[in-house]
């Protein structure tokens, strides 16, 4: 049983025109499409938004000669200029973490705490 085909997208991989079809089940309310590349069956919004932006294969195959060739599209925006960024100069950072206490500190503090414990135990078993 095949599905009939809603429309097509161009896919960006592998250059050729991606067959949109409606989910069925308890996927009614999603499309999801196939081409060379295998299925593609993103459920997100924006991978539903842009299948669901399906035309016709006439105007898909032109969509993809004219991506190969290199020529602009018409209703694709054309990329802006970008500023390039000032190089950082690299700058010591301070730590944003403190270096974790060693063995040896840990088993300083828990002798001395110990000691002190033990002292005021024996204090107050003396006066009692």
């Amino acid at each position: 049983m095949e599905k009939e085909i809603l429309g097509y997208i161009t896919c960006r991989t592998c250059m050729t025109p991606k067959a949109i079809m409606q989910g069925s089940g308890k996927r009614k309310e999603y499309v999801y499409g196939r081409c060379e590349c295998g299925p593609d069956n993103r459920c997100g919004k924006p991978a539903q938004l842009e299948m669901k932006g399906f035309k016709s294969l006439a105007d898909i195959e032109l969509e993809i000669e004219t991506i190969k060739n290199g020529k602009p599209t018409l209703n694709e925006p054309k990329p802006e200029p970008q500023p390039e960024p000032k190089p950082v100069v690299n700058q010591p950072q301070p730590d944003s973490e403190p270096k974790p206490m060693g063995t040896a500190a840990c088993v300083g503090i828990g002798a001395v705490t110990g000691f002190v414990l033990g002292g005021v135990f024996k204090v107050l078993k003396a006066v009692a």
